[in-house]
């Protein structure tokens, strides 16, 4: 899943994280699609400089952004690793629609798995919930829906929570402070949310298999990957990228070997407006 939701102008370095940090400063003044006051002469020169940035970037994501580049140029190791919880309160909020979009889309490639999430009993696994807005999206369009959130991030796990609580979904919706290698769940799920972009290649194919078992018959998986078709200084970037997000570049063939390894059937790679999707099935 290519993540280019800021736009910034080939050339220089430091214009280019000029260009991010203008973006996410105008978001938060609400500026992206109003012209700023002359009063405000930042804010009008800011509007002229993020020329083919899309109007729909986030002040949220600007800024996760720019923390994360920090701590890659301080040394951080492979991995997200935001610790601010209004940043990853703000990313479970987005993750939430992402996910339906997601979903609704790939419900073609997934028949009768929309169906069995309205019946009494069906459950639902978020691998890697953040703040928990995906589970919490779940369970709004599924009545009697359950869903389960794994993370290891305890920041993330205290968003979710509380979140979840704040939902007053605490009855339907179980947050767990788990890897996903350690899930032990048999028979348990009717869809599976497995994002790559975020699971280093060995914990995916560890997890892979214990996310099968726990998979029920005729149940689905969605996993977006991180791919790159891009070339030279953009390629190396998108690569860096996808490292330091957690999952690193991966092809739809190598994550079809994956899940076909692991025991899923029917995988397909889909290439949905947010990334290629890769579509599993359990039979």
């Amino acid at each position: 899943m290519d993540n280019r939701d800021v736009a910034a102008p080939a050339g220089n370095p430091n214009d280019q994280l000029w260009v991010v940090a203008t973006v996410g400063r105008l978001a938060g003044q609400g500026l992206l699609e109003r012209p700023a006051e002359t009063t405000d002469p930042i804010a009008v020169a800011g509007q002229l400089l993020p020329a083919g940035a899309p109007l729909t970037a986030m002040s949220w994501f600007v800024r996760e952004l720019l923390a994360m580049l920090s701590r890659y140029a301080e040394g951080a190791t492979a991995g997200w690793a935001e610790t601010d919880q209004k940043l990853i309160r703000a990313r479970g909020a987005e993750s939430g629609h992402v996910f339906l979009s997601i979903f609704e889309r790939s419900r073609a490639y997934l028949p009768g798995v929309p169906e069995r999430l309205d019946r009494s009993g069906a459950a639902f696994l978020d691998v890697g919930t953040g703040a928990a807005g995906i589970v919490i999206a779940m369970c709004r369009a599924h009545d009697r829906l359950r869903a389960v959130g794994l993370d290891i991030s305890a920041a993330a796990v205290t968003a979710a929570r509380e979140q979840v609580a704040a939902a007053g979904l605490g009855n339907r919706a179980e947050i767990r402070e788990q890897s996903v290698t350690a899930i032990e769940d048999v028979d348990a799920f009717d869809l599976l949310w497995v994002p790559q972009l975020f699971l280093p290649e060995p914990v995916l194919a560890e997890a892979l298999p214990r996310l099968r078992r726990a998979a029920r018959h005729r149940a689905g998986l969605l996993m977006p990957i991180s791919t790159n078709r891009d070339t030279g200084v953009s390629g190396a970037v998108t690569d860096l990228r996808n490292l330091m997000t957690g999952g690193g570049t991966l092809s739809a063939q190598a994550a079809s070997t994956m899940l076909q390894t692991a025991g899923f059937s029917g995988v397909e790679a889909v290439d949905l407006p947010a990334g290629t999707v890769m579509v599993a099935r359990v039979e």
